[in-house]
């Protein structure tokens, strides 16, 4: 449980990471609240409607191997614009590499943590 707390408060660093990056368009407002709301909506959009979504346009990702995969990411990262108030992504290259910078930063940071199921072993 306390790990995957961990892994959400990792996640919403790296959101504050990425949109602080000049040039991308991604912003919060440098609200904590709207920084949590934002990180929890993320969560909940890639583990239930993501893998909807990824079914449906498997063909579709298939056929540009694996290309459309990154744009319904990006698309659904704009969603949250949407969904979130004062949460902003205003350019396209922050829908498209905002996704991808935060996957990379978390998985450098969760790279940190101790997993319990491998520390029993």
């Amino acid at each position: 449980m306390v790990n995957w707390l961990l892994r959400w408060i990792i996640s919403g660093v790296a959101l504050a990471i990425v949109a602080n990056i000049p040039g991308l368009g991604i912003s919060y407002n440098h609200d904590p609240v709207v920084l949590i709301k934002v990180t929890l909506v993320i969560g909940l959009i890639n583990s239930f409607l993501r893998p909807i979504l990824g079914l449906l346009t498997a063909p579709l990702n298939c056929m540009t191997f694996g290309l459309f995969g990154q744009i319904l990411n990006a698309l659904l990262f704009f969603a949250v614009h949407f969904i979130v108030e004062d949460f902003h992504v205003s350019l396209p290259w922050g829908a498209l590499f905002g996704p991808i910078l935060i996957g990379i930063i978390s998985g450098m940071l969760n790279h940190f943590l101790i997993d319990d199921k491998k520390k029993d072993t």
